[in-house]
């Protein structure tokens, strides 16, 4: 990728996953999940992949992230339907009232995605939903930090988006070794009661476990 980086084995997990993953990362993101919490460290780092064109800074503006240690819900086909409002109701509270804020976000350029068979371009399709992204950006470091398998098999929305044309698209799949899907994820964020139903509902139409966050 370039002549001028030695690369490690983080740069090897990181790296890989701003392209196939995830959207973006934050800062504070990169710095706890590989520096335990060195941001000079890290945003040092994050300054020569951006000098090696393979990374571009953006600022973006997003709300500060609930904890998420575990999904609210988990459902299986045959499984009752949830309780919609209850479900709903644990997503909302779960957000203090802090205001958006500035962050600043990292994403793939073209280059990076090239070399990885990614689909990134550098700039964020809708930058108005970085908390969003942020947040699933936070689901998958959780998953890799306590479920390596899961977060191995996960395949993000824009490298499968392709595959559900006209039909509605969660924020992850999960594969198995023939590359089929077995789970799916969503960021619930702050979802109402018939945000989380309808959810619900293209995965029961579909047959398809899921993981609501």
């Amino acid at each position: 990728m370039s002549t001028t980086l030695s690369f490690t084995q983080r740069d090897h997990e990181l790296l890989p996953a701003v392209v196939q993953k995830v959207r973006l990362f934050g800062l504070r993101q990169v710095a706890e999940h590989w520096w335990d919490g060195d941001t000079a460290n890290a945003r040092r780092r994050l300054k020569q992949y951006a000098a090696a064109g393979l990374i571009e800074r953006i600022e973006v503006q997003a709300r500060p992230l609930p904890q998420l240690m575990q999904p609210v819900l988990s459902w299986r086909p045959q499984e009752a339907a949830p309780n919609f409002d209850a479900v709903a109701y644990k997503l909302q509270v779960r957000w203090k009232s802090t205001p958006v804020r500035p962050c600043s976000a990292f994403v793939a350029t073209e280059r990076l995605a090239q070399h990885y068979g990614g689909r990134r371009s550098g700039e964020l399709k809708h930058p108005l939903q970085a908390t969003h992204d942020l947040g699933v950006a936070q689901i998958w470091l959780q998953l890799q930090a306590t479920a390596t398998a899961w977060a191995d098999a996960w395949r993000g929305e824009d490298i499968l988006a392709h595959t559900r044309r006209g039909e509605k698209c969660p924020d992850a799949f999960i594969v198995n070794e023939q590359q089929e899907v077995f789970c799916v994820i969503e960021f619930g964020g702050a979802y109402s009661a018939q945000r989380v139903r309808e959810f619900h509902e293209d995965c029961v139409e579909r047959n398809l476990p899921y993981q609501l966050w």
